[in-house]
């Protein structure tokens, strides 16, 4: 089979509204809703997945050794956490033994120790290596801890953690600086200082090539978990068991990777501790690839784009057609912002797929809902007389003998009536056809005006009619049957020349109990009753009755 995909002007300007519309109503409406920003942020969690591991690691990853205090190490060394300052400085002492370029340890040496000789100690072998970075952070008081005033004389620098948390608790984005009420920089990020002097760029510079967005905040580019980077458990630096030679010119970052320390977020590659989230931070400023987000207009581009297709699908297409157009251009819009996130560049994702699924189930549905409600009307109308609206003869046998067989099984009354217009042929000969026509419609509206919701009314011949009449007792039947005669008797029409004529019926009625052999028999019956209304003088309804037929007169 083949299908003329080609579409009428009006389609096409109705695929164009929809497509505005449901473009105007996800930017303007939906984009600031809380689920849809976090369905969006999960499409991009997806993108860094899939990333992670399909792209290898950059040559500034390369350069990075991570010597982490985890699960392994606290039991090695069998001392409880917090280790004594003594005990960390030992190991910074052994680890620059290795000449590395740097090492960041992402510990806050805030305060003093109890005994002020660990102190001492610390102090001593930072001032020994001299190129130790530490950590600090801001408080959920908003005071900035910083390491003790002595301890950070010594260090090469320090800077804060803190890492901003998306709508679903997600570390995604790094800040490179906080600012003041007065708008003054606070103080730099840890990974800006760590990758600033890495770079031998001042910290306000890389701060400045950074695209931020209104918040002040950037994307974190995640390279990878703990299995990606040279790793060393920090005992076997302790215990001097590791081979402190990959150390060497090598940025090295030391700090609790042990999930004990309760120092895990969620990142998206996965729950990641606090050292690790740091060292790709770094890594970010370090290879300057930085995240751009797409401008508002490249979204909403691409999305009506998308939309716009898709709406000519739902419009134009069979619907098995267009849901497979549908889903190729989900899959198309899902792999293109992936293409754009390793050119480095987020666009909303899941704009164009809610909206083209959106287009797709609401242009379809409606499509499906229409067309079934065109299949019921277009039975109705096989079934109905085109002139007078009531069921045709067809329609009336296959119902007359599905209801005499459930009268049958359920041992319930059933009635069935045969109408007659008398003279009906005079009428047409006299006043014509077209006036004939006003008087079986008229009747016919009468008699479904006036008839139960469960009685079936239908055309039988040209001038008869007949009543299926359910549940109803013989008595009740014959004058429910006779009143409806009667009320057609007393119908009033006007000719097109002011004439007046009134109409009469004859009627024939047979109940259940008197003929129970089958359709036809019970046709039969009704048909002898009416000749029997006929043959003794017409306006009138007989009852069945197989010795004689008992005629009751209006």
């Amino acid at each position: 089979m083949c299908y003329n995909y080609y579409m009428p002007k009006y389609k096409r300007f109705q695929s164009l509204v929809i497509t505005i519309f449901l473009c105007l109503v996800y930017a303007l409406w939906l984009t600031p809703l809380k689920p849809v920003q976090i369905a969006s942020l999960k499409i991009v969690d997806t993108y860094f997945g899939l990333s992670s591991k399909l792209i290898p690691m950059p040559k500034a990853g390369t350069g990075v050794v991570l010597v982490a205090i985890d699960d392994e190490s606290l039991r090695e060394m069998n001392t409880q956490w917090p280790w004594p300052r003594s005990v960390i400085a030992d190991t910074i002492k052994k680890i620059s033994k290795g000449s590395p370029a740097i090492i960041c340890a992402d510990l806050v040496f805030a305060g003093k120790s109890v005994d002020p000789q660990e102190d001492l100690i610390l102090i001593n072998s930072l001032k020994s290596a001299k190129n130790v970075f530490s950590a600090a952070y801001f408080g959920s008081d908003g005071k900035y801890v910083i390491p003790d005033h002595i301890i950070a004389l010594n260090l090469a620098d320090f800077g804060f953690v803190n890492k901003p948390r998306d709508a679903d608790n997600v570390i995604r984005r790094m800040r490179p600086y906080f600012l003041s009420e007065s708008g003054n920089i606070i103080d730099y990020s840890l990974s800006l200082k760590v990758a600033s002097r890495m770079l031998n760029t001042p910290a306000g510079n890389l701060a400045l090539s950074l695209p931020l967005s209104k918040d002040g905040t950037a994307y974190i580019k995640f390279f990878g978990a703990s299995d990606k980077f040279n790793y060393i458990p920090a005992y076997k630096i302790i215990k001097e068991s590791a081979d402190i030679s990959l150390l060497k010119n090598k940025l090295v970052f030391f700090g609790v990777i042990s999930e004990s320390f309760h120092d895990t977020y969620n990142t998206p590659l996965g729950a990641m501790p606090g050292l690790l989230i740091d060292l790709n931070e770094t890594l970010t400023y370090i290879n300057k690839n930085f995240f751009r987000y797409a401008a508002n207009n490249m979204n909403f581009a691409l999305i009506f784009l998308f939309v716009l297709i898709a709406s000519w699908g739902g419009m134009r297409l069979p619907i098995l057609t267009g849901a497979f157009l549908s889903g190729l251009l989900i899959i198309a819009s899902f792999f293109l912002g992936f293409f754009l996130f390793l050119q480095h560049i987020i666009i909303d994702s899941f704009g164009p797929i809610f909206l083209i699924a959106a287009a797709t189930a609401v242009l379809h549905g409606t499509r499906y809902v229409v067309l079934v409600v065109e299949n019921i009307a277009l039975r109705k109308e096989a079934a109905t007389d085109g002139l007078t609206g009531l069921y045709v003869y067809r329609y009336f046998e296959l119902r007359l003998k599905r209801e005499l067989k459930n009268a049958f099984y359920s041992r319930k009354n059933l009635a069935l009536v045969i109408y007659d217009i008398d003279h009906f042929k005079r009428i047409n000969d006299t006043y014509g056809h077209e006036f004939g026509n006003v008087v079986l419609k008229s009747i016919a509206k009468n008699l479904k005006n006036h008839s139960r919701k469960n009685n079936v009314i239908a055309r039988y011949g040209g001038e008869e009619f007949c009543v299926i009449i359910p549940g109803m007792k013989r008595l009740d039947a014959v004058k429910y049957a006779e009143r409806l005669r009667n009320l057609v008797s007393s119908i009033e029409l006007k000719t097109d020349k002011g004439e007046t004529v009134k109409a009469t019926m004859s009627a024939g009625i047979v109940m259940i109990e008197d003929v129970r052999e089958n359709y036809t028999d019970f046709v039969k019956a009704a048909d002898e009753a009416l000749y029997r209304s006929k043959n003794e003088g017409r306006d009138r309804i007989s009852i069945f009755d197989k010795a004689a037929c008992v005629t009751s007169r209006p």
